[in-house]
């Protein structure tokens, strides 16, 4: 299961993920039709010199739903980034960022990762509330975990705004509380 303890916040900030321990995958959310990239994945395309951008011009890669793409990197400190599509922004809602998660999750899974630094779906264009996907992200971990025991995520580090990470640390301590009674 993953608890609230081992859940991490980090803002969108180079110098901040700079500083990170990183972990096995950062994985960032791609639109289908928000050109240029925004968020997580713009901070990241920036700091692979465009590479996404280059993928992206060259057709290898769309952002449609459910598409992927793993590559190994040195420039960040996660071994790999796994980008995942979301789509056109006018067709996302919780159930599109219930399947992003999920198949977030199943990746990790299937990759044997662990320690992933997650830019939540949707969160970009504020397509859901910071509190909501945080509740979704632990309920489909705790799903995910009950039909594949033992393949949890040891560590996650979700990225976003320093307001959202605010309201989602605020939900963390008030589940910690609930649990805890």
């Amino acid at each position: 299961m993953l608890a609230p303890a081992q859940i991490a916040f980090l803002p969108i900030d180079l110098g901040r993920w700079d500083r990170c321990p990183g972990g096995d995958a950062l994985v960032v959310p791609l639109w289908a039709d928000i050109r240029p990239l925004r968020g997580a994945a713009g901070l990241l395309d920036w700091r692979l010199n465009g590479r996404l951008s280059g993928l992206l011009r060259e057709g290898r890669l769309e952002g449609a739903a459910g598409e992927k793409l793993l590559f190994f990197t040195t420039r960040v400190p996660w071994h790999r980034v796994l980008t995942i599509g979301l789509g056109p922004t006018t067709s996302f809602s919780e159930d599109a960022f219930r399947t992003s998660l999920g198949a977030v999750l199943d990746a990790s899974r299937g990759l044997g990762v662990r320690t992933v630094g997650l830019a939540l779906p949707g969160r970009d264009m504020d397509r859901i509330t910071p509190e909501r996907a945080l509740r979704v992200l632990i309920s489909i971990a705790e799903q995910r975990e009950e039909q594949y025991p033992g393949t949890a995520l040891t560590a996650l580090t979700v990225i976003d705004v320093p307001p959202a990470i605010k309201a989602m640390t605020e939900t963390v301590r008030a589940i910690e509380r609930s649990l805890a009674r």
